[in-house]
């Protein structure tokens, strides 16, 4: 049995200014913002409130993404398949998965507290 859960909306930003970036999403939605160390992602909502805004700087088009956290990365990969989906590549600890719609999301390893008492809860398929 595995966990996952919807973790973050990301707005892929292309930018060299993260802060601006950042500056307009945290003001239309009355947050704080706070840039990370390598000044290419900021959050707007905390994880403790369970779903972040992420606002992440890129070199490709702008958009908008998911990230799911998971306890084991190779069971929600499976499960995701069984539904249809399928792995296109991984990059550094996240894979990048496509719906069969064609929309990609991010999985990612658990990186907040909430996963263990939270989210959904997954048998051995």
């Amino acid at each position: 049995m595995h966990k996952s859960r919807l973790s973050a909306i990301v707005v892929d930003c292309h930018t060299d200014h993260i802060e601006q970036a950042a500056g307009f999403w945290s003001q239309l939605l009355g947050q704080p913002s706070h840039v990370d160390d390598d000044g290419h992602r900021a959050t707007i909502l905390a994880a403790d409130k369970g779903v972040s805004l992420v606002i992440e700087a890129v070199h490709d088009e702008a958009r908008i993404h998911f990230d799911i956290e998971t306890d084991d990365l190779a069971a929600e990969i499976h499960r995701i398949e069984q539904l249809g989906g399928r792995k296109i590549s991984v990059i550094d600890h996240s894979v990048i998965m496509e719906a069969p719609t064609g929309h990609r999301f991010r999985l990612t390893g658990p990186h907040s507290h909430i996963l263990p008492s939270s989210g959904n809860v997954w048998g051995d398929e």
